[in-house]
């Protein structure tokens, strides 16, 4: 049988067949936008995730699990050593640097806000958390009482680049401590929560405040995030050959907000997979059913002929193969002509917990029009199984009858 012989044969109607392309073309088109739409959300989420967070980050497990009592989790200097030239030997590792987090109670005048505070090293180019200082400056190596503050929080406690602040906190040995900072700067990111809740000191400042020479942990940037989880899988292997208590976790295990969007974009995006591939199917059933019972008398002439049971399954079959490919095909390029299309306007929104409006994308490539062409190619070719079974069982006689 030729391959172009079912072709000729949805020509025959080509308002219906015009009909069933639009239905898949149309189911193809929604997956793509959508996907794209979900895909290009994803990385966004990814990249400020990775901004704050590092691609990895080293601590001893009771940090990660929150069963420490006190500050027993702290990394020793001479340990941090040891970590420093494992991370050197990684081809992977382009920078990291130590960090020291804890909590806090920032006050200015009668306002106070409970903070997190974290130590960083100034300038190094592995450190996540503030890439914009909107007013003032970055915090530099030969700082000591300052800090940077998100403008969220500046905004709260009513100051800016130049005020003083204090912070009261306690130390390792369970001590109270407090410290007049001065904001050198005051920075922007794109999670509100971070900007509220996180300020930066300088490490030494932040170790003499708590009373340590340790830190909590290390952060990692790598050269792309792809290597994120073979780098993990490689570090954790060195950290317990060295018998180092320490575990390696990567961006999206720290960040839970990451990890509960990703999940509802998966859930999103499967439901209107699986809706679109439900009414393309049962559309298209309809369809070929009502073309192939007006061809009943034509089956039974082809069968008269010599035509088996299984070549007119397989030339019916190959008809609703043919209108899957085209509308599929057809689908995945309206969808990808309606994102470049989306694209181009910009529209612009504010998510939840940011403080700058982003631009809507959608993202197109292989990735974002394979899966929609696949899904409503099935969907169409599996509608044409039916319909052509049981045309292929009907006798010559009965066939025949049919007027």
């Amino acid at each position: 049988m030729s391959v172009l012989l079912p072709l000729r044969s949805l020509l025959r109607n080509r308002r219906r067949s015009l009909l069933s392309l639009a239905i898949v073309g149309l189911g193809s088109a929604i997956a793509v936008f959508v996907l794209g739409y979900v895909q290009e959300s994803r990385a966004l989420i990814r990249q400020t995730s990775v901004d704050e967070y590092g691609n990895l980050q080293i601590a001893a497990p009771s940090l990660w699990d929150g069963d420490a009592e006190g500050y027993e989790y702290l990394i020793p200097p001479q340990t941090l050593v040891r970590i420093e030239d494992r991370l050197a030997a990684d081809p992977r590792v382009v920078a990291s640097t130590a960090q020291l987090q804890f909590p806090g109670l920032l006050a200015a005048g009668d306002q106070t806000q409970v903070v997190r505070v974290t130590g960083i090293v100034p300038g190094n180019p592995a450190l996540p958390g503030p890439q914009e200082v909107s007013v003032g400056r970055g915090l530099d190596p030969g700082d000591n009482a300052a800090v940077l503050m998100g403008q969220a929080l500046a905004d709260r406690l009513g100051v800016s680049a130049g005020s003083v602040v204090t912070l009261t906190l306690t130390t390792v040995d369970g001590a109270y401590n407090a410290s007049p900072l001065e904001i050198v700067g005051v920075f922007r990111f794109a999670s509100e929560q971070v900007e509220l809740q996180t300020l930066f000191l300088p490490l030494r400042y932040a170790q003499a405040l708590l009373n340590t020479a340790g830190v909590d942990r290390m952060v990692l940037t790598l050269d792309r995030v792809s290597a994120t989880w073979a780098t993990r899988a490689r570090l954790q292997a060195t950290l317990d050959a060295d018998a180092l208590l320490l575990e390696a976790r990567t961006w999206d295990e720290l960040s839970p907000f990451y990890q509960q969007l990703s999940n509802l974009f998966d859930i999103l995006f499967g439901f209107i997979a699986l809706a679109t591939a439900v009414l393309v199917f049962f559309i298209i059933l309809q369809v070929l059913t009502l073309s192939f019972l007006e061809r009943t008398r034509e089956v039974g002439t082809v069968r008269a002929l010599g035509v088996t049971r299984g070549g007119v399954f397989s030339m019916l079959l190959a008809e609703g193969g043919w209108l899957a490919v085209i509308g599929s095909a057809a689908g995945v390029g309206v969808g990808v002509l309606l994102s470049l299309v989306f694209n181009a306007v910009g529209i612009e929104w504010t998510p939840p917990g940011t403080v700058e409006p982003v631009t809507l994308a959608v993202s197109i490539g292989l990735s974002t029009a394979l899966a929609p062409f696949l899904l409503g190619a099935a969907a169409a070719f599996l509608s044409a199984v039916l319909p052509a079974s049981r045309m292929s069982r009907l006798t010559v006689v009965d066939a025949l009858r049919v007027e």
